[in-house]
């Protein structure tokens, strides 16, 4: 029964990331122009708060992820991927972060 209902957690929350992702690779479309760009003190805050959130998302998603079957799934193979996915973005954002400062 736990274990149903961490599958149900997870599938909700990839799912609420994944509405949240077309909107980051549009503003990814143009790198150039966002780096060209000098953030403010209050852009970089948000950033970094942006950027811990996510750190916490993450961290959630590999807990759930434990609880769930210990054989490897194609299901949970996907999510393993995912949270590999996002622990790379949040990398390029850090390194970003330093670049700009």
């Amino acid at each position: 029964m736990k274990t149903r209902t961490a599958i149900v957690l997870l599938l909700a929350f990839v799912i609420c990331l994944a509405s949240v992702c077309p909107a980051k690779a549009k503003a990814a479309a143009h790198p150039q122009a966002a780096a060209s760009q000098d953030l403010s003190d209050a852009q970089v805050q948000g950033l970094k708060d942006d950027l811990a959130r996510m750190k916490s998302l993450v961290q959630q998603m590999e807990t759930n992820l434990s609880f769930v079957d210990t054989a490897q799934s194609p299901l949970k193979h996907q999510f393993q991927l995912e949270i590999d996915m996002w622990r790379m973005m949040i990398r390029q954002m850090e390194r970003r972060l330093n670049k700009s400062k």
